[in-house]
C-alpha cells in the first residue's frame, strides 16, 4: 500500500512516524516530508492520499479529478486555511473555504487533529462530519535525548519557542519575557525561532518594527538569548531537554505540537486557557492571557511547584506518541485487512 501525506510537513508528522508504516510494508511519500521520505506525488503513484490543504506557495493543490482517480482523506491540518482568520480580532472567521467546500463530497473521510478542530468545522460547513485523528510526537526520540543530556546545570531556564506571527503573539511573548528577565537576572530567558517571519498576512511591518526595538532591549539584559531554528529534529530535542519552563501566549492554537514536544523533554508548561490549549494540554498550567506571566513568575520562584508541574506535563505528553496517530491513520485509510494487520503486529511487539 502506497500512502502519500499531502503538504504534511515532518514537525506535525515525524520521521518516526513514516518509519513505522515502512516497517508495517507500507511506501510512504510527501512533498513536505524530510528525507528519505520526500516524494512528489506525480512520482510516487499512491494508492491513497491524505491532504491537508494549505495556503503556502508550494503547497500541493488537489482538484476534483486528482480525487476521483485517487481515494482522498482530507487531514484538516490547518483550519485557519479553510475558515479565513481575523487578525485584528484574532481569531476564526466564520466561512469555509470554497475552492475545498466543492471538493467536499469527493473525500473519503474528513479528518481534523483535535476536538476543537472538529467543532469548529462543523459549525462553518453543514452536512459534515469530522473525525479526529490526532497529531503525534516522537516521544520515544524526545526521551532519548532527555536521558543524553541529563548533565546538572545551575542556570534555570525560560523558553519560548514559536513563529514570529500575530496570531502567535510574539509581541505579548517579547513583552513577558522582559519584564521577567528583568526581574530575575539570574534566570536565562531563551526566545526561540529568531525572526522566523511567516507571509506579510501574519507579520505585518508594524510588528517587525516594534520587534526590532524589543530585541534592541533584551539584548542589554545580558540574560537573555535568541536561537535560530534547528536544521534537525534530533538537535532540537536536545535543546529541549537543557529546558526548564516553557509558555504560551498564542490566540491561535488547534493542536499545539511545540508546547507538547517541550512538556515530552521535561519542561514546567504555562499555556492560555484557551482554543485547544485546554484539550490537549491539560497537564500545563492553563491561565488566562494576562496571567501568563504571574504564572511564569511562580514556576521560577516555586521549585517544588515547577517540578509537579514538569511531571504532570511529560505524563500528558506521552499519551500523544505519533503510533497513535499511525493506527487512526490505517484505520481511516486502509482497507480493514491492513488495519487487523497493523493492530496485529502492534500487539506483538507490545507483548
Amino acid at each position: 500500500m502506497r500512502l502519500y501525506l499531502a503538504n504534511v510537513e515532518s514537525w506535525v508528522f515525524p520521521n518516526r512516524g513514516s518509519e513505522i508504516l515502512r516497517e508495517k510494508g507500507f511506501a510512504v511519500g510527501g512533498n513536505w516530508l524530510d528525507p528519505p521520505f520526500h516524494r512528489e506525488l506525480q512520482e510516487f503513484s499512491p494508492d491513497v492520499v491524505v491532504y491537508a490543504p494549505h495556503r503556502r506557495v508550494d503547497a500541493l493543490l488537489l482538484h476534483k479529478e486528482d480525487l476521483l482517480r485517487t481515494p482522498t482523506f482530507l487531514w484538516a491540518l490547518y483550519p485557519d486555511y479553510l475558515t479565513g482568520w481575523d487578525r485584528e480580532k484574532n481569531e476564526h472567521m466564520d466561512g469555509f473555504l470554497e475552492s475545498i467546500a466543492v471538493l467536499m463530497p469527493y473525500f473519503r473521510r474528513h479528518l481534523a487533529q483535535s476536538l476543537f478542530t472538529k467543532r469548529l468545522l462543523e459549525e462553518r460547513i453543514d452536512g459534515y462530519e469530522f473525525e479526529v485523528c490526532f497529531l503525534g510526537i516522537d516521544v520515544e526520540g524526545i526521551a532519548r535525548c532527555r536521558r543524553e543530556n541529563r548533565a546538572q546545570r545551575s542556570d534555570l531556564t525560560v523558553l519560548w519557542q514559536h513563529r514570529w506571527r500575530t496570531d502567535k503573539n510574539v509581541q505579548g511573548a517579547l513583552d513577558i519575557i522582559e519584564s521577567l528577565a528583568t526581574k530575575h537576572r539570574d534566570v536565562k530567558f531563551i526566545v526561540g525561532r529568531k525572526e522566523d517571519w511567516d507571509e506579510p498576512f501574519w507579520a505585518p511591518q508594524s510588528l517587525k518594527d516594534y520587534c526590532a526595538d524589543a530585541l534592541t532591549r533584551l539584548s542589554r539584559l545580558g540574560n537573555v538569548q535568541f536561537v535560530s531554528r534547528f536544521g534537525a529534529q534530533v538537535d532540537y530535542w536536545r535543546f529541549l531537554s537543557e529546558i526548564d519552563i516553557a509558555f504560551s501566549c498564542s490566540y491561535h492554537e488547534t493542536f499545539g505540537i511545540a508546547m507538547l514536544e517541550e512538556a515530552c523533554a521535561g519542561a514546567a508548561c504555562v499555556v492560555p486557557n484557551t482554543v485547544a490549549y485546554p484539550e490537549i494540554h491539560s497537564g500545563a498550567v492553563l491561565v488566562e492571557h494576562s496571567q501568563i506571566a504571574s504564572a511564569v513568575d511562580r514556576l521560577i520562584r516555586e521549585p517544588e511547584f515547577r517540578a509537579q508541574v514538569a511531571q504532570r506535563c511529560r505524563q500528558n505528553a506521552s499519551k500523544y506518541d505519533v503510533s497513535r496517530t499511525i493506527r487512526k491513520l490505517a484505520e481511516v485509510c486502509m482497507p480493514s485487512a491492513f488495519s487487523a494487520l497493523f493492530e496485529r503486529g502492534s500487539r506483538d511487539s507490545e507483548a
